[in-house]
C-alpha cells in the first residue's frame, strides 16, 4: 500500500523530505557561497587582488544546484513558477536568503510526515 500524498502533486512525504533536505544544503551553501564572491568583489574591484578569481564560476554552479533543487522541491509541493522565480530571486539578497530557507522549511517541513 502507498501513502497518500498531501501536496496534491502525487510527491509522497518522503519524496518531499528528500527534496526539502537537498534544498536546505544547497540554500546554506548558497548563502555561505555569495559572502565568499562578495568577498571576492571587495579584493578584486576594491583592492586589485585576483586571488579570488576563480571563485566566480564555482558560485555559478553551486547557484544552478540550488536552482534544481529549488525547482525539483517546487515541482513535488506543487508551486507555481513564480514561486520558485521568487525563491530564486531573493537568494541573490545577502542574509535575506538564509530567512527565506527557514521559511520554506516551516511551510513544508508539515508536508514530511
Amino acid at each position: 500500500m502507498t501513502q497518500t500524498s498531501r501536496t496534491g502533486t502525487g510527491a509522497s512525504p518522503r519524496q518531499v523530505a528528500s527534496a526539502l533536505s537537498f534544498f536546505r544544503v544547497s540554500a546554506i551553501v548558497a548563502g555561505l557561497a555569495m559572502f565568499v564572491l562578495i568577498l571576492e568583489m571587495v579584493l578584486k574591484y576594491g583592492m586589485g587582488n585576483d586571488v579570488l578569481t576563480w571563485w566566480s564560476p564555482v558560485h555559478g554552479l553551486i547557484f544552478m544546484v540550488f536552482a534544481a533543487a529549488t525547482a525539483n522541491l517546487g515541482l513535488k509541493v506543487g508551486w507555481g513558477i513564480g514561486r520558485m522565480v521568487a525563491i530564486l530571486l531573493l537568494a541573490c539578497i545577502p542574509f535575506v536568503a538564509f530567512v527565506e530557507e527557514r521559511r520554506v522549511v516551516r511551510e513544508v517541513a508539515p508536508l514530511t510526515s
